[in-house]
């Protein structure tokens, strides 16, 4: 609340952000950069120097897609769109970018209301589709973005005769996910993931995952669910 500089001093008048401002149907996506926090323990100079480097990688991706917004706090990314469609392949960039910094990433894709307002430097937002797309970040075990069970993908999206990588989306291991490869970038993150896998011995089991997906996807399996008939 916010106090008037007419009311008495332990007087306050009511604080209505969202007045007059209705919300929208949008995608949202929650995208969480893993071992960021280590590495700024680790090396906080190095660490801070990849993060600059991200956060300009991640403003280009604005440019290719103007219906998408990206917010960015700390180590995580917002992103919003009405269309699904955009919003994955902004996403499928936060993939590439981040990786080619030695980074990998979790999140969730969720749907709902969603309302957002920014006063001088707060931001104000309440939205269902960012509490499904943190909520499936917290649950998925993988360096992947899947998407909440809620969100309804039209059925010739999965159509097992285009590949993966130029689909957007794939089926794995139960998991709807944003494919993190594409026609460009599949041999050089595989090779990337390997080197991580060595320097980083602990987090032996995300990275297999991610190699498992990789062999997945370029295997020839279309990596699409089963449907009924």
């Amino acid at each position: 609340m916010t106090k008037n500089n007419n009311t008495p001093e332990n007087e306050y008048i009511p604080f209505h952000p969202f007045a007059g401002k209705e919300a929208d149907d949008l995608y949202v996506a929650f995208v969480d950069v893993l071992g960021f926090g280590r590495q700024v323990l680790q090396n906080f100079d190095d660490t801070l120097k990849i993060y600059e480097d991200v956060l300009n990688s991640a403003a280009r991706l604005k440019d290719f897609r103007q219906d998408v917004n990206i917010r960015i706090y700390s180590d995580a990314f917002m992103v919003t769109s009405k269309k699904l469609g955009s919003l994955i392949g902004v996403v499928q960039g936060l993939h590439m970018q981040t990786l080619f910094h030695d980074c990998l990433v979790r999140g969730g894709i969720g749907f709902g209301k969603h309302i957002e307002i920014q006063i001088e430097q707060d931001s104000y937002i309440v939205s269902q589709g960012l509490v499904q797309a943190v909520e499936v970040e917290k649950r998925i075990k993988y360096p992947c973005v899947a998407l909440h069970e809620s969100i309804k993908v039209p059925q010739e999206w999965w159509n097992p005769e285009i590949h993966p990588v130029y689909r957007g989306l794939s089926f794995f291991e139960g998991i709807r996910l944003v494919t993190p490869f594409n026609i460009a970038w599949g041999q050089s993150a595989m090779t990337r993931v390997v080197q991580l896998a060595e320097q980083s011995p602990e987090y032996q089991d995300k990275y297999d995952w991610f190699l498992r997906l990789y062999e997945a996807t370029f295997s020839g399996n279309p990596l699409v669910p089963e449907f009924k008939q």
